[in-house]
């Protein structure tokens, strides 16, 4: 399990927590998104499933140059090959960011539309106790 999934699963496993916490959740009009409850502060690999823009742009950078340097090189030469090989594990890491980004961006959805069936369920919990008083 890489780190990245570690903190993908912590993520969702604080959320799960959080919900069936005893604690009575104050209901905001416009409830904020979790990524902005829940500050990465200084830890970039937090954004976007630990695939930030920058990671994503340096190996797309990288795989670029790599991609220039091959006109360097003869296509039977064993450097074009070593050269071909890293790019496509260089292309494979890029692939792997970006599912793991995508795949954050659809827990986050998912995590949204539990809380707000949640919020609606307290809201109407609430209207209930409130219709005990009279």
């Amino acid at each position: 399990m890489s780190f990245l999934n570690f903190l993908g699963g912590f993520a969702v496993f604080n959320v799960v927590c959080d919900m069936f916490s005893g604690k009575r959740k104050q209901v905001s009009p416009e409830p904020e998104p979790y990524y902005r409850r829940h500050d990465c502060g200084d830890y970039p690999e937090c954004e976007f499933g630990g695939a930030s823009d920058t990671d994503i742009d340096d190996l797309q950078g990288r795989i670029d140059e790599l991609e220039d340097r091959l006109a360097d090189f003869d296509r039977m030469s064993d450097r074009y090959d070593e050269i071909q090989d890293r790019i496509d594990e260089l292309q494979d890491q890029l692939d792997d960011l970006e599912d793991q980004r995508s795949l954050y961006e659809d827990y986050q959805d998912e995590i949204e539309e539990l809380r707000d069936e949640l919020d609606d369920l307290e809201f109407e919990r609430d209207l209930c106790d409130d219709s005990d008083d009279w």
